[in-house]
């Protein structure tokens, strides 16, 4: 089972990434922050939501989906323990592409 501190984690990187994503401009999406961002929807897509394609609805809802994305892969949601660990490894992963 996926210790608290895990999930809590977990919850942390959301936090933070709803917030770096939100202040993201054009100019630096553009800069090839979009691409590392999309890059993470997929591969979170991959891991709970069966590898479902991620809708690209532009800029302005891409902290959205990553939340949503992220949401959905911890324990309170039904994620298993691999997902969590897995979701948690992508969202830190991003969280230094942006930075």
């Amino acid at each position: 089972m996926v210790t608290t501190a895990r999930a809590a984690e977990l919850h942390e990187e959301v936090r933070r990434l709803r917030r770096r994503v939100t202040a993201l401009t054009t100019p630096q999406l553009d800069d090839g922050r979009r691409t590392h961002i999309r890059t993470a929807l997929r591969r979170l897509s991959d891991v709970g939501a069966h590898g479902r394609p991620v809708p690209d609805l532009g800029d302005r809802v891409l902290a959205d989906q990553v939340v949503v994305l992220l949401t959905d892969c911890l324990p309170e949601y039904g994620a298993t323990d691999q997902q969590t660990v897995r979701a948690l490894r992508i969202a830190q992963d991003l969280r230094q592409d942006l930075a």
